[in-house]
């Protein structure tokens, strides 16, 4: 008779191994539902989601994720130039547990690409150590080209400038805690509400 236990988070699994039902879990990347069970599609690792009580499979490979046009990544903020802010990709959303990322690790975002009308002061929309929240627009030649332009893109994390405390947003500004330093950012409205490996 078939063992009708559910897979259990982190376990590995083959395509077709029985994960549990559709009571339990929706089924999302890797996973299939037939007759109100759930399978595998793909070798991989079970990854649960209580909160959501989303069932999926992640592939497990040697390959580090490229990151595609139209991905979301996270990047720290390494220079500030009149025309251009070069970062430092640190993740692929939605592929924070993959290997690192397998390019040079380089980004630019150009003043065009920041937000929404004119620009006139990068070093006023963002600073060296910023995290932020941008989607590639262009991934064939290094640095990859990223956009802020969208209203849930900008920096999600960012440092008083004077006294490197972490800043805590008030409306569109940016105050710091400790010796009340205001600062402007082209801000995310996912400001410090994104887990950020530092």
């Amino acid at each position: 008779m078939e063992d009708k236990r559910g897979a259990k988070d982190g376990q590995l699994v083959l395509p077709g191994d029985y994960l549990g039902v559709i009571e339990e879990f929706l089924p999302r990347e890797g996973v299939r539902e037939e007759n109100g069970e759930l399978y595998a599609t793909r070798a991989g690792k079970v990854r649960i989601n209580r909160e959501r009580m989303e069932i999926s499979v992640e592939p497990v490979t040697d390959t580090p994720p490229l990151p595609k046009v139209g991905d979301i990544v996270l990047a720290r903020v390494i220079e500030v130039k009149s025309q251009a802010v070069i970062a430092q990709l640190l993740a692929i959303e939605g592929r924070e547990n993959d290997r690192e990322i397998a390019i040079s690790k380089l980004a630019g975002i150009h003043i065009s690409q920041v937000r929404e009308g004119f620009v006139d002061d990068l070093s006023k929309e963002f600073k060296i150590g910023d995290i932020v929240r941008a989607r590639v627009i262009a991934n064939e030649k290094s640095p990859i080209q990223l956009s802020t332009r969208e209203p849930d893109m900008g920096v999600v994390y960012a440092l008083c400038s004077r006294c490197r405390t972490p800043l805590i947003r008030r409306g569109d500004k940016l105050i710091c805690p400790r010796c009340g330093n205001v600062e402007t950012r082209k801000l995310s409205p996912l400001y410090r509400k994104i887990k950020v490996s530092l």
